[in-house]
């Protein structure tokens, strides 16, 4: 099976545009079926319609899930693609994947950035990944004491994006804390990839509970 030349920020974009050209496409088919006068005038019209309905109801329910059958098998990092579609509510969750790849690789072939800088100060590093440690301001953890849960949070007609977590600083103080993305300059979904990848190689691996 060929390897698709597509990281993983890409395809899970991919994933996500999908759900809304579906719901774009049997809406317009909808539409354009059912015309101006919006009759069933026989029989046939009537089939055709609840074949149209129950179209959309599929693609709606199962597109996205289809098309990660589809993509993931063909990625290079398909355990990690798995986990961030999973967190992110894209599809049906699946668990496969090998847990083995390299750091170093994974953050090339994705172009990821290991120093995350504050959105309105672009010298200031806010968020660090460093191996087995995390460094979020000033303080430093360690994965292995390092727990965290992704949270989407509803503000206006968007939601906003955290990362709750706990964990022992370097002075071996107990720290709870919030990480919010709309203070980060980052892509999108690349803070969550980046803990998803260090959470996998040296943290609890967290990643698997969604």
């Amino acid at each position: 099976m060929k390897t698709l030349n597509l990281n993983i920020l890409t395809t899970v974009n991919i994933l996500f545009y999908s759900r809304i050209t579906f719901s774009l496409i049997c809406g317009f088919s909808l539409l354009n079926f059912w015309g101006e006068n919006r009759k069933i005038d026989n029989f046939s019209n009537g089939v055709i319609l609840v074949g149209i309905i129950f179209s959309c109801l599929f693609f709606g329910l199962y597109g996205v899930t289809l098309l990660k059958k589809i993509l993931i098998p063909r990625s290079k990092y398909p355990l990690v693609l798995n986990l961030l579609c999973n967190i992110k509510g894209l599809g049906k969750p699946y668990y496969y994947g090998s847990l083995k790849f390299d750091l170093n690789n994974i953050i090339q072939d994705n172009k990821l950035r290991l120093t995350l800088y504050y959105i309105n100060n672009l010298q200031y590093p806010i968020l660090t990944f460093d191996a087995n440690k995390i460094i979020y301001y000033t303080q430093e953890y360690d994965w292995k004491n390092f727990k965290w849960n992704y949270k989407t949070i509803p503000q206006g007609r968007g939601e906003k994006q955290i990362i709750e977590f706990q964990g022992i600083n370097q002075n071996n103080s107990k720290i709870k804390d919030v990480i919010d993305f709309e203070k980060i300059d980052a892509k999108d979904n690349e803070v969550l990839l980046l803990f998803i990848i260090h959470d996998l190689l040296f943290g609890k691996k967290s990643s698997f509970y969604y």
